[in-house]
């Protein structure tokens, strides 16, 4: 024989306490559902997701069914832009020989850069090999007057990004462990060439023959193995000499070398947009940087030299004026030279 009182379930669900715990589940699990549906943290399919500070994605718009045999509609790319990504190298600030670098702080075997064939040029040989299509827009940022000052020459190699070319004085000691130390890094390097309005033993000079001139240049070439090319500034009056000036450009080339700052149209020369001078201010280095990104953008490649003791202050500059600007890359400057 049954109870009297309420109906009861062979499980013993209904009509008693069991009743009310399914209930109150059913509308925690219907509450939570809502709750993810509104917030955004219900995937497609049904799946929870978790959204992380910064790493938004705007979703894809969703698409009407395909017919079969018919062709996908195209979709467009998200109209905000992708943040991109920077290495950020941190700077030694040390006042270290070559050799003390290497031995202090190695780089990754990894990160060295390359020889190339015998049978190349020198700028291809001994520059660095850009990813970037010739045809996107880029900057190209050397940095002069290396070796001067031990501090801001170690700083230069180990904090400036690998694309960043690396330039250094022919007369300072130690160079040739200096420019292996520099592509230990990853850095391509230039040799700084001077030219003088007067003849000076540690130049060159209109008023010298030019076989005299050349001799000097074979002279600094030697001390500086495995360089790209070299980034001349100097005399308004050695560039407006062409008698003299072209025997040295001519030497240049059948080197295979890049020739960086001159104002001239030839083979592998290139000029330079924008000269930071040594221990410029911040408000210049900010609008110099914006001046090359502006050729950039506007012609499709532009290059800048920056003295060694401004360096400090350039690459913070540069990744800030980067924000928004994803269209512009860094290339070595070999990555600018035209044949």
């Amino acid at each position: 024989m049954r109870s009297s009182g309420s109906p009861q379930s062979v499980f013993g669900l209904f009509g008693g306490p069991g009743f009310l715990v399914v209930c109150l589940l059913l509308v925690g699990i219907a509450g939570a559902v809502a709750y993810l549906a509104l917030t955004g943290g219900l995937g497609s399919g049904g799946r929870a997701t978790i959204s992380l500070p910064g790493a938004g994605v705007p979703p894809a718009p969703a698409t009407a069914p395909v017919a079969s045999g018919s062709t996908p509609p195209l979709q467009s790319m998200p109209a905000a832009p992708v943040a991109k990504e920077m290495t950020v190298n941190v700077a030694i600030e040390e006042d270290l020989s070559p050799a003390e670098l290497l031995a202090k702080y190695p780089p990754d075997p990894s990160d060295a850069l390359p020889t190339g064939a015998q049978d190349l040029p020198a700028w291809q040989r001994f520059g660095r090999t850009s990813m970037i299509s010739p045809e996107a827009r880029r900057v190209a940022l050397i940095i002069t007057g290396l070796g001067r000052n031990r501090t801001d020459t170690v700083r230069a190699i180990t904090g400036a990004p690998p694309e960043a070319s690396l330039s250094f004085d022919p007369d300072v000691p130690e160079l040739a462990d200096w420019i292996a130390a520099a592509r230990a890094y990853g850095h391509e390097v230039f040799l700084d060439l001077p030219l003088s309005e007067t003849a000076r033993a540690d130049a060159l000079a209109p008023e010298q023959k030019p076989e005299d001139n050349v001799q000097r240049l074979d002279a600094m070439l030697a001390r500086a193995p495995m360089i790209a090319g070299v980034v001349m500034r100097g005399s308004e009056a050695f560039l407006a000499d062409g008698a003299a000036l072209q025997p040295i450009l001519k030497h240049l080339q059948a080197a295979g070398l890049a020739i960086v700052g001159l104002p001239v149209t030839a083979p592998l020369t290139v000029g330079a947009d924008e000269v930071i001078a040594p221990e410029e201010t911040q408000r210049e280095i900010a609008r110099a940087i914006d001046s090359v990104m502006g050729l950039a953008r506007h012609r499709g490649a532009a290059l800048g030299l920056v003295d060694s003791s401004s360096a400090a202050s350039l690459f913070p500059a540069w990744q800030r004026a980067l924000v928004g600007r994803d269209e512009i890359s860094l290339v070595p400057a070999s990555a600018v030279v035209g044949e």
